[in-house]
């Protein structure tokens, strides 16, 4: 009985943390991202698939990884996903799969994805979603869509890169009694690479339905197995951090942020990478 009575205050909870009714639609993922703010429109690696799908085409060794992220202390709000990168001749597909919620709401998103250069200097590309919401206590349980992602990235020179993203790009709704309208999100981003241990990223963020989101984060790289990572976002105005390890063929990271009167947010992420001798 108790559980059934905190459900809808978890489900209250849970759309007021993600801004939407979509947390899992466009959110940042790999624990490095959220140590740097989620200022991810310029990172190449196993998590391309869901942050600019432009990067698969710089990730040119087959990997997967996993994360979890737990959001104020609630296994109900967590965040579940998988990724893979597959390289090929032309380009890079990569594989997303995530689940957010628990069993009377949760969200899930099928993604595909392929990144290529398309010159020497830059590269795009694209991803197709399926998204499916649970609800047990709605009218009408399941609500599913497609949508579709794309992004670009160049890089400007050695030290500077640019990439775009725009999530649900053809503004689809999910399906159900009544339509749900998917968040459209446009990003820019940027990074300065200041030395081959230390850099920054500048990502601007606008979900079409609310204000702009300024992310901002940096990464130093002391020595060859080490991170740490700082960052901050002005929409709510919180500040992130995080470390990361990197031993042979694995990559282990954590991430964290703080929102004031909510709490603490905090992501594990393991990436297996094949790396070529």
């Amino acid at each position: 009985m108790l559980y059934r009575f905190l459900s809808p205050i978890l489900i209250s909870i849970l759309l007021i943390s993600s801004n939407s009714i979509l947390a899992i639609g466009n959110s940042g993922v790999g624990a490095r991202s959220l140590g740097l703010g989620h200022a991810n429109v310029t990172l190449t690696d196993i998590w391309s698939s869901n942050n600019n799908q432009a990067a698969l085409a710089h990730v040119k060794e087959f990997g997967f990884g996993f994360a979890y992220e737990n959001r104020f202390g609630l296994s109900e709000l967590g965040l579940k996903n998988f990724n893979m990168a597959i390289p090929i001749k032309l380009g890079t597909f990569g594989l997303t799969v995530q689940q957010f919620g628990f069993s009377d709401y949760n969200e899930n998103k099928f993604g595909l994805a392929y990144g290529l250069n398309i010159s020497k200097n830059v590269s795009l590309g694209v991803q197709l979603d399926y998204l499916l919401v649970s609800i047990a206590e709605a009218q009408t349980p399941n609500k599913d869509g497609l949508t579709a992602e794309i992004g670009l990235l160049a890089n400007v020179s050695e030290k500077l890169t640019l990439g775009a993203h725009v999530y649900n790009l053809p503004n689809s709704s999910l399906s159900g009694d009544i339509e749900e309208k998917i968040p459209m999100i446009i990003r820019l981003g940027l990074n300065y690479e200041f030395s081959k241990k230390l850099f920054a990223v500048v990502d601007v963020e606008k979900n079409i339905d609310l204000d702009p989101n300024l992310k901002v984060g940096i990464e130093y790289h002391p020595i060859d197995a080490l991170f740490f990572r700082g960052g901050l976002n002005t929409y709510d105005f919180h500040f992130n951090g995080g470390l990361g390890v990197e031993l042979k063929n694995f990559n282990l990271d954590l991430g964290f942020s703080h929102q004031t009167y909510i709490g603490y947010v905090s992501q594990i992420s393991l990436q297996y990478t094949l790396r070529k001798k």
